[in-house]
Order: structure tokens, then C-alpha cells, then sequence
């Protein structure tokens, strides 16, 4: 029995939603603002203004709970993401071709993507707030692909924070380096991470005094675990 390539698509999205991957967007490269395209340009792959971004992520907690994370492992959950998005492209975009971008070597705009896919609103960490998830998401995988795909884009959300009239991130951050009016200051959040006995070394007390979707927080563990890998290059780049 042959299946329709819309059945292909929707069941290949619904073996990432198992494996914890709940977050999935198909774009369309010609409606991508130009600095977005610039750095899609920089892979070795025939772009046209049909070309498809297949951006794929998780949700909340589910995706840790699913993987057993060895520390000694170089980047488990990006090996993970990695073997997901491309056993998703071979059963679904077939023949049609590919090119897996992220997680990768090469810089992509991940938050300009996410914004087209209505995945967030700005939020005053810098980080993307999500309406569903909150601060607790995270990009997985893209691929590039010239197969005929659906677009499948969320609307644009409204910001959260908008509404937020106590801005807890505000007063929590340590650093000092929030602000209502203008973007983090990621100098001074850095510089305050590499201090001695910093409180923000294997976690960010700003996000998580957030209480947009709180019951979707990462759990401590994961939490630290994301932090001092980000700590680890920091240090890298600051030695």
C-alpha cells in the first residue's frame, strides 16, 4: 500500500513528538529575512526560493526524561537530535534530498528561524519565551531540503512578558545585566558566570524565577547540566 506524502510527513512528525522532539516547523526559505538566508547560503546545497527549513525542538521535560545522559559522552542529546532529524529526512523526504545544518559546525540564525516559526516572542533574557513551554524549550535540528513541503508555521505570539507586571528575571539576576528597555547585557552576565562563587556558574537565576509556565521548568539536573557546558565555553573563549 502506498502512503500519500502528507501521511509520510505526518507520521514522520509524530515519531519525533515520541522520541521527546515536540516541537516541528517547515519554512520557506524566500520568506526568511535576508541575514537568515545569508547563513544558509554558507552550506553546500542549491537554495532556491522553495527551499524548505525543517526545524525541529523540544518542549519541557519529556525529552530529558527520555534519554539516560552519560556526562563522558561528547554532546549526547546533540547526537541524539542528530540521528532523529536524519532518520526523519531518509523515511520522509526520500529521494528529494537533504542537508542536516544544526547541530553543526557552521553558525545558523536559530532565533530568527524561531521567530518566523512562531515559536516565541522576546523576552528580556534574550532567550525566546514560548506561549506553551515558556523559557523551557530548546532548538534540536534543521535540515535543508528542496522537497515539496507544507509550510507549517505557528501565528505570531504575544509577549508574555508584557503582562507580567512583577518581572521577577529582573530582580533575581545577580549580574544586574536585565533590563525592561534594553537587550541583556551578555558582557556583564558573562563576566558575572566567571566570577568566583558566582550563583549563576551551573544555573540562571533570572530564568528560572520566570513564572511563565513554570510546571514545564527543566528539572535542577538538566538545568545544571545545560549551564556548565555553557560555562565550559565561556571559559573557552574567555582564557
Amino acid at each position: 500500500m502506498t502512503i500519500s506524502p502528507h501521511e509520510q510527513l505526518r507520521q514522520g512528525i509524530k515519531t519525533l513528538y515520541a522520541k521527546g522532539l515536540n516541537l516541528f516547523a517547515i519554512l520557506e526559505y524566500s520568506s526568511l529575512p535576508t541575514s537568515a538566508q545569508s547563513c544558509l547560503a554558507d552550506f553546500d546545497f542549491p537554495l532556491n526560493a522553495s527551499t524548505r527549513i525543517v526545524l525541529i525542538g523540544h518542549g519541557g521535560k519529556t525529552l530529558w526524561e527520555m534519554l539516560q545522559i552519560d556526562a563522558t559522552t561528547p554532546d549526547p542529546i546533540d547526537q541524539y537530535s542528530r540521528v532523529a532529524a536524519i532518520a526523519f529526512a531518509k523515511e520522509t523526504l526520500g529521494k528529494n534530498g537533504y542537508h542536516l545544518i544544526y547541530p553543526g559546525d557552521k553558525p545558523i540564525a536559530l532565533q530568527q528561524l524561531g521567530t518566523v516559526a512562531g515559536w516565541h516572542a522576546p523576552s528580556p533574557l534574550g532567550l525566546g519565551i514560548n506561549p506553551h513551554w515558556g523559557l523551557w524549550y530548546a532548538y534540536r535540528a534543521a535540515l535543508l531540503t528542496n522537497a515539496t513541503l507544507p509550510v507549517m508555521i505557528e501565528p505570531s505570539p504575544q509577549r508574555p512578558c508584557d503582562r507580567c507586571l512583577e518581572k521577577p528575571c529582573l530582580s533575581n539576576c545577580p549580574a544586574g545585566a536585565l533590563s525592561k528597555v534594553h537587550q541583556i547585557d551578555m558582557d556583564q552576565c558573562a563576566t558575572y558566570r566567571l566570577s568566583d562563587n558566582s550563583s549563576c556558574s551551573d544555573r540562571c537565576l533570572a530564568r528560572m524565577s520566570c513564572a511563565v509556565s513554570n510546571e514545564h521548568r527543566y528539572t535542577l539536573e538538566q538545568i545544571q547540566y545545560h549551564y556548565r557546558l555553557s560555562l565550559e565555553t565561556l571559559r573557552h573563549y574567555n582564557c
